[in-house]
């Protein structure tokens, strides 16, 4: 992929060797849950498959994380108003989930398919509040590739600068009521511009920081 220096290039080449290592999965994903428990939930037997990509986007120094702002048209969306990565369900004309995230990202935030170099993949991840086994993906795409947000399903994107959400300090704790539960100190992180980042998106963004502090990128 043109257009990066020589360390943004050996940064990718290192992330997509990491990604073929052992992955911390839940180690790192829980520390970021929002209720803060402490054991992993298994799928159910109905669990819905789906497909996202944490694309990356080179800046003039390092990179951006591109994350969305869900839209609220769909009331039956659990995950309304949340941010969280391009991608969504398996449909029975994706090959595989790898495909379906590629497919939503295209329709999401009209990113064509063909611009996003493929790194690898994270651990998978049971969204037990909607049903959703989550598979995601990690990518690449170029400084200049467009954003056009599909605005039936997405407000708007959000670039996240990847050296901010290494820096411990945009971890963040509130208040949060979970049904009847209250905890005292969520987590999640700050995105600036009083753009929070939490849940099931926290915690996969989680596992990807983890594995970049464990091997010093």
């Amino acid at each position: 992929m043109t257009g990066m220096t020589k360390k943004q290039l050996q940064f990718i080449s290192s992330v997509e060797e990491a990604l073929t290592m052992d992955l911390p999965g839940w180690e790192a994903q829980k520390l970021m849950s929002p209720i803060n428990h402490q054991i992993n939930p298994a799928p159910t037997s109905s669990a819905t498959e789906a497909g996202v990509m944490l694309l990356l986007q080179p800046n003039e120094d390092g990179f951006n994380v591109v994350y969305i702002k869900r839209g609220s048209k769909y009331g039956s969306d659990k995950h309304k108003g949340q941010i969280s990565f391009p991608g969504g369900k398996r449909e029975v004309t994706d090959q595989d989930l790898l495909d379906c995230a590629l497919r939503e990202t295209e329709e999401e935030i009209g990113v064509d398919r063909r611009q996003v170099r493929v790194l690898g993949a994270l651990s998978q991840f049971f969204v037990f509040i909607s049903g959703f086994i989550v598979s995601p993906f990690v990518g690449v795409i170029p400084s200049d590739s467009q954003f056009v947000p599909d605005h039936d399903e997405v407000e708007y994107v959000i670039l996240a600068d990847l050296d901010n959400l290494l820096d411990p300090g945009s971890k963040q704790y509130r208040f949060h009521k979970f049904g009847e539960r209250v905890i005292e100190k969520s987590p999640y992180f700050d995105l600036g511009n009083d753009e929070k980042l939490w849940g099931a998106t926290a915690m996969m963004t989680n596992e990807f920081l983890s594995i970049l502090d464990d091997k010093g990128l």
